[in-house]
């Protein structure tokens, strides 16, 4: 029976925060740090077999790190996202049958429901795996290097990406192996291999905390699902 594991890559300065130290570490829920939430959050879910945090090798708030379960820490974090999550992979020791999740730690406010319907859409053996995302609303428009719109594109075709993202660790470690290092997802390095890569719905909620104005945002929002489920479900 292929397992089910969580890797959250969080080796990354959040550079756009304007806060001197990396993001993941930014105080959220009174003393809990956006990591902390986001993983204490996803392991209360008891829906994985393994949880697993990629770090940088000189990451030096790591250890102060309180998690409410066994977390595996690996000190293997690379220059890029893709790397931290390839080295991650190896790290894992995972069968490659097993399936990997991926999840933003800048993504604090995911909820259960969501990852149970990614984890349901792989019971569709034609997928190699699988994405959160949300449907795109507003009126796309393609901008030259000038800021001049060139067209508009056509929003029924258009998603945003969210994550947890699911593959079978053994494909994905091959398709990120072969990918470009600039890839900013799990999807964009399977979809080189023409894999078939399933659109679950996701939450509005599961915003990526990138600016200083989105903690406020995500702060409202953990409030509203720890009123609804308690503080980490």
């Amino acid at each position: 029976m292929p397992k089910r594991l969580l890797l959250i890559p969080a080796a990354g300065v959040g550079e756009r925060m304007k806060i001197g130290y990396p993001k993941q570490y930014l105080p959220l829920m009174g003393e809990y740090s956006m990591l902390e939430v986001t993983v204490n959050r996803l392991s209360a879910m008891e829906l994985f077999d393994q949880v697993a945090v990629v770090v940088s090798e000189s990451d030096a708030y790591i250890d102060k790190c309180r998690f409410d379960s066994e977390v595996s820490i690996f000190r293997c974090g690379g220059a890029t996202r893709a790397q931290s999550v390839l080295n991650g992979l190896k790290a894992l020791k995972a069968e490659d049958e097993d399936w990997v999740f991926v999840h933003d730690a800048a993504r604090p406010c995911i909820d259960k429901d969501s990852v149970v319907r990614l984890i349901e859409s792989l019971e569709d053996s034609r997928i190699d795996g699988a994405i959160l995302a949300l449907k795109v609303t507003d009126t796309i428009k393609w901008v030259n290097e000038d800021y001049l719109i060139e067209k508009t594109i056509d929003r029924s075709h258009c998603y945003r990406a969210l994550t947890p993202q699911v593959f079978r660790s053994g494909q994905l470690i091959a398709a990120l192996t072969s990918a470009d290092t600039l890839v900013t997802d799990e999807a964009g390095a399977m979809e080189r291999s023409r894999a078939k890569i399933k659109v679950v719905e996701g939450s509005s909620i599961n915003i990526k905390v990138t600016y200083p104005n989105d903690i406020d945002i995500v702060r409202q929002n953990l409030k509203a699902l720890n009123k609804k489920r308690g503080i980490y479900k």
